[in-house]
């Protein structure tokens, strides 16, 4: 059993290209998939969601990429600025009687004369290196993400199980617990006609029609059998794979059957391991959304 929550990190150098990766997932009804690429890099997102979707199937997936290469630099030059800087040279140098022209070197170091351009447009076909780069960091990162959702799917594992045999030992005692139910409201009702009626005045044959009716309206044995048997099936979803959709339809007829259990309580003991069950079967739902 897989969770769905996991970190990992790739590191690629090649050259003076250097590719890092980081994933990070938590848990989604879905696979949610989001991946961050540099501007100019955009190209490579159908090749690392291709990747991410062979390893991962439900989850919310964050992918953090992040290439450093070396690029020519890109320079302008605004003339109208050298041209206006030349001008008040030579005016300058009429007005001060000063010869010396102004060389290129110092018009260049002048502010507003030269400007560095970053190219923001991505390379017209992908470079196959970078490309393969790129996948094996992801694979990398991935080998991370997988090892921390099998440990963690394993300590859910273990306590989900906890969870399904407190819910199974008390589905038990409910069971036991509504069949005494019958027979003390039998005697809790014979005894109040009596009162009523007096002693040798209660009609067994209608006491015993209301208790059929009762202990009719009141039976939970199939609510309680239905409930183990939900329970024998989320230990067998528990040791398989992609089982979190499963689980949620599971949880619900096993909250179903705690409900009906509740509607359905003619004593205080079996409401009190009614509302029991439910909050055991609420604990189970919150650790299942974080199973694949």
């Amino acid at each position: 059993m897989l969770s769905m929550t996991g970190y990992g990190t790739g590191y690629r150098r090649g050259g003076d290209t250097s590719v890092a990766v980081e994933v990070r997932t938590v848990n989604h009804r879905f696979l949610d998939l989001h991946v961050r690429l540099p501007r100019e890099y955009i190209f490579l997102e159908g090749d690392v969601q291709q990747v991410v979707r062979s390893v991962i199937r439900r989850g919310r997936v964050d992918v953090t990429i992040t290439i450093q290469a070396p690029q020519a630099p890109e320079f302008t030059l605004n003339l109208p600025v050298a041209r206006a800087y030349v001008e008040s040279a030579g005016r300058l140098g009429k007005e001060f009687g000063i010869s010396d022209p102004l060389d290129l070197r110092t018009l260049l170091a002048l502010p507003g004369v030269v400007h560095a351009v970053e190219s923001d447009a991505a390379p017209a076909t992908a470079p196959g290196e970078l490309v393969s780069e790129v996948v094996d960091c992801v694979r990398e990162a991935l080998k991370g993400v997988e090892r921390m959702r099998v440990q963690e799917g394993s300590a859910l594992r273990s306590d989900m199980f906890q969870h399904l045999e407190s819910i199974r030992e008390k589905a038990g005692r409910v069971r036991a617990a509504s069949q005494s139910v019958v027979e003390e409201y039998r005697k809790r009702l014979e005894s109040r006609l009596a009162l009523l009626l007096g002693q040798g005045m209660v009609d067994q044959q209608r006491l015993a029609q209301e208790v059929a009716i009762m202990a009719e309206k009141s039976d939970i044995s199939e609510e309680a059998a239905r409930l183990e048997s939900h329970v024998s099936q989320f230990r067998d979803l528990a040791s398989g794979d992609e089982a979190g959709k499963q689980m949620d339809f599971l949880l619900q007829e096993m909250q179903r059957e705690a409900n009906t259990i509740l509607s359905k309580s003619a004593g205080l003991e079996v409401a009190r391991m009614g509302i029991a069950l439910k909050a055991d079967i609420e604990r189970l739902r919150e650790q299942a959304q974080n199973v694949e």
